[in-house]
């Protein structure tokens, strides 16, 4: 196997690295690459990106709705069990019987059963 010596002209490499430096100094660049051939396919991709983007910051804003939710909900179940405790503890007739006289009603229970009449 020969080794082959390969030639660079180093003149023209020069010359096409001032062009590109030119057309990218003047902004033609990608006109000289033909990019605007592609440039329905490049819109729509941006297009696309826009639409990730917001749905996913949708997405972000809904889950953060959803976390303070269930943390308002936590709340509201323990202030739930304490006013059913509460209105549970009312029921009872010694409880009815204390508030009574703490309003100083004369309101009592019943110490006989009631008679049925006919």
């Amino acid at each position: 196997m020969k080794i082959r010596k390969i030639d660079i002209d180093w003149k023209k490499v020069g010359s096409a690295v001032k062009e590109f430096f030119i057309a990218l100094g003047r902004g033609e660049l990608l006109t000289r690459m033909r990019v605007d051939k592609l440039f329905p396919y490049i819109l729509y991709l941006f297009l696309l990106g826009c639409i990730s983007i917001w749905m996913s910051y949708h997405a972000e804003q809904t889950m953060l709705k959803v976390q303070k939710n269930s943390s308002t909900l936590r709340t509201l179940k323990i202030y739930n069990a304490q006013k059913t405790y509460e209105i549970v503890a009312l029921d009872r007739i010694a409880t009815v019987e204390k508030m009574l006289e703490e309003a100083g009603s004369e309101v009592k229970a019943p110490e006989k059963p009631a008679d049925r009449l006919k």
